[in-house]
């Protein structure tokens, strides 16, 4: 370094902050004063008003959502510079739509990436795209493997999860629960649990007061075919060992809806839906992630003891808000999330399973005092998956969806059942396996 560059590094940041205050222009700062140098000239040249806080990620007024959007957008594109600087080349914004992103020219796609990294679906889509929400932008490691940098908050967004998050998780001043709760979950005592079916943290990177995590990225563990009962309810069983294993360590998630549990492949969203062949027990994983809901309690806490009066959605779980008592205990709200989501989607096979209607009744009140805990789900579950016989085991189903008493099928909904055939192998709803080229 000459002794220009040397003494500029040096007083630069005290110029930075005197300008930043005269132009109240915000002053990152980084680890190293010469990249501070570098990304406060970028931000003086842009004018950009860069985040404070983690909510300024996301849009606060639903009436100004694409100018939020827009102004998000433009921060990201701003700080992409900074994760290929840490081995991560980002996805291209689509040049005609602005919700797209498109996969890098190079590295070219890794094709065999080991665990905790997911298998590659092959594709009949030429481009390789990325849906963009606010909180999620996709790239490629240094050999290939797609990652996704995702921005964290307490709102869902139903996305794409898929081979690398980078995800914006907390302020480093001040640790979010999310950022606790991932630290926990990835210490060295916990990921040597066979029963820790959660996300990989791959890396935490620090952005001035921002910490984002580097996860492996898993695609919808939903969208794809179940092709009998075996396959549905070993899925059902990960989420009950999930949960339990999250309870024994006292941990909520609080958040469980399928869409926040991946499975071990990068597929096309065009090409998820029905897809077959996916769930061969010896090939698939699941991995529950979207902790931004989550709590990491003291490891002493006793469940039975706990309450608290923090404001969830619970309609969106399908619980009444008028029904909830308040002060509640999280670990029970957590079982009855569980419960709600996985009576959607398995109970629909009650008709080869009659066990499973009373089952999950069991879970789904959290004012009840005989409600299953984790441990006594996991058991009651492990116990019906025993007794199911080999021919049912192996049976398949029309079916997709239970609700309100009534089955759905994949198809409900659909005008032209021709809607659903996407390219690939996807199952007809006669059970006849075909491949659309």
């Amino acid at each position: 370094m000459s002794a220009i560059t040397f003494t500029v590094a040096i007083f630069f940041p005290s110029l930075v902050s005197l300008t930043s205050k005269l132009f109240k222009q915000k002053f990152i700062t980084l680890d190293s004063r010469w990249e501070s140098l570098v990304w406060n000239w970028r931000l003086l040249k842009l004018n950009l008003a860069f985040p404070e806080k983690l909510e300024d990620w996301y849009y606060k007024d639903w009436d100004r959502m694409e100018e939020s959007m827009i102004y998000v957008q433009s921060v990201w594109v701003f700080i992409l510079p900074f994760f290929a600087s840490r081995g991560y080349t980002t996805y291209q914004r689509h040049p005609t739509n602005f919700t797209e992103l498109v996969a890098p020219p190079f590295p070219p796609v890794a094709r065999n990436a080991a665990y905790p990294y997911a298998r590659q679906v092959p594709t009949n889509v030429q481009e390789s795209k990325m849906i963009w929400s606010l909180r999620v932008w996709a790239a490629r490691d240094a050999l290939g493997r797609d990652v996704v940098i995702k921005l964290s908050f307490l709102f869902h967004i139903l996305g794409y999860s898929d081979v690398f998050y980078v995800r914006i998780i907390s302020e480093v001043d001040n640790p979010s629960q999310e950022l606790k709760v991932m630290q926990r979950l990835n210490s060295e005592k916990l990921r040597s649990d066979p029963a820790n079916h959660t996300i990989y943290a791959l890396d935490f990177l620090t952005f001035d007061k921002f910490v984002f995590v580097v996860m492996p990225r898993w695609d919808s563990s939903w969208a794809p075919e179940f092709e009998n009962v075996s396959e549905l309810m070993h899925f059902a069983y990960i989420c009950f060992q999930t949960f339990d294993f999250l309870h024994r360590n006292r941990i909520v998630h609080l958040d469980f809806l399928v869409q926040n549990i991946g499975m071990n492949v990068v597929i096309q969203h065009t090409e998820m839906f029905r897809r077959t062949g996916l769930r061969k027990r010896d090939e698939v994983r699941y991995a529950l992630f979207d902790f931004g809901a989550s709590v990491a309690f003291p490891e002493d806490t006793v469940i039975e003891d706990t309450f608290t009066t923090d404001y969830l959605w619970f309609g969106v779980h399908n619980i009444q808000e008028d029904s909830v008592k308040y002060p509640y205990n999280p670990f029970k709200a957590d079982i009855a999330f569980l419960g709600t989501a996985l009576q959607t989607y398995v109970t629909h096979i009650e008709n080869l399973v009659p066990e499973l209607g009373p089952f999950f009744e069991s879970l789904i009140d959290m004012n009840d005092p005989k409600q299953l805990s984790a441990s006594q789900a996991l058991a009651k579950f492990t116990d019906i998956c025993d007794r199911i016989s080999p021919d049912v085991a192996q049976a398949s189903f029309d079916t997709r969806a239970w609700k309100n008493g009534q089955c759905k099928s994949a198809f409900d909904g659909i005008k032209n059942k021709t809607e659903a055939v996407i390219p690939g192998t996807v199952k007809k709803k006669d059970g006849e396996v075909i491949t659309i080229l």
